[in-house]
């Protein structure tokens, strides 16, 4: 897209007034939590399945929501915002605070093998990977089992300790810390219930489980939106929002599922051209963007569709090539592009 073009589009999505429904979503999901939990405690089969089934719906969407809050599209209020940012991550396990800085950078360096986080720590991975290595995470990926998104999870509550460690004393990184003391602090008082009750197994076989699931949405709802996209060269100084339709990938829209399960999470691009659009506007953003592109549009799968398919094929032929620095026999590695293909 030129710059043009995307300025012509922007004047119909300023910056909003936002409207409740974020946390509205967010609170009806915390009750289902609370729904399915009772479920469990019902001990039958059936009540099993359903609070299995309710309480994985739910942590989908606090993961979305946790999104939503990582770029101040829930409330106008920072504060609720980061309320609802945390209460969502609270629930997920994942440290809101470093994922919105994380998150936030990806999008400021979408593409850029360095500054981009989320390349970055792919690169740190494949460097020193063996084959060994990479054959087990192919069989992983084979087999469904979400380690990508466990790695990501677990980066992200390592990474201000490890930044501490390195002598970090930031105002940022003694928050971050806090905030991940206070996380942990509150599932060991969880746990501490649950053990007085004799509760652990009963807990652990509801959420367990629930989280796995997580895990493995967070795998599919994520890698197709820049499965096979190149990145920039390590001096490239950044790709402006209009050129990021370059290296991101929508997946086609599903009724109910795309707006009422993942709340437009499948608008991809549409989110990186526009990143302050809540998602409730996604689907107008991506109309005007679709009216205003020249010639075919390009070919998107469903998650369901695109998982089915790809899972059959080596990770390192999807996305891993453009993160594999190892040296090959006659020395050569793998090149990172000069710019992105549009």
């Amino acid at each position: 897209m030129t710059k043009d073009q995307w300025l012509a589009i922007r004047k119909a999505f300023p910056g909003q007034e936002k409207k409740p429904w974020t946390v509205l979503v967010w609170l009806a999901d915390i009750a289902l939590m609370g729904a399915a939990w009772t479920l469990w405690n019902a001990d039958a089969l059936l009540s099993n399945l359903a609070a299995w089934l309710v309480a994985g719906f739910a942590l989908v969407q606090l993961y979305l929501i946790m999104h939503e809050a990582t770029h101040n599209t829930v409330a106008a209020s920072r504060f609720l915002n980061d309320v609802v940012g945390h209460g969502a991550a609270w629930f997920i396990g994942l440290p809101y605070l470093v994922r919105k800085q994380n998150h936030l950078a990806h999008h400021a360096w979408t593409a850029h093998p360095v500054h981009d986080p989320e390349n970055r720590a792919m690169i740190a991975k494949f460097a020193v990977m063996t084959e060994k290595e990479a054959h087990r995470l192919e069989r992983m990926w084979k087999y469904w089992i979400p380690m990508i998104a466990a790695n990501h999870f677990l980066g992200h509550w390592l990474a201000p300790f490890r930044a501490r460690a390195a002598g970090d004393r930031s105002i940022r990184n003694r928050k971050q810390l806090l905030f991940a003391c206070v996380y942990l602090a509150g599932y060991a008082t969880v746990f501490v219930i649950a053990w007085r009750h004799e509760a652990l197994g009963t807990l652990a076989g509801f959420y367990l489980p629930v989280w796995v699931f997580l895990l493995a949405m967070v795998e599919m709802l994520n890698l197709p939106h820049h499965a096979e996209a190149p990145i920039l060269a390590e001096d490239h100084e950044g790709l402006s929002l209009w050129e990021q339709d370059g290296v991101s990938h929508d997946c086609a829209t599903v009724p109910l599922w795309s707006r009422f399960v993942i709340l437009n999470f499948n608008l991809h691009i549409a989110h990186h051209l526009f990143p302050w659009l809540p998602w409730y506007r996604l689907p107008q953003a991506s109309a005007a963007l679709a009216a205003a592109r020249t010639g075919s549009s390009p070919e998107t799968l469903s998650e369901v569709v695109f998982s089915l398919r790809n899972r059959r094929r080596p990770l390192l032929s999807l996305m891993g090539h453009f993160f594999d620095r190892r040296e090959r026999r006659g020395g050569q590695g793998i090149p990172i592009l000069d710019a992105p293909r549009h």
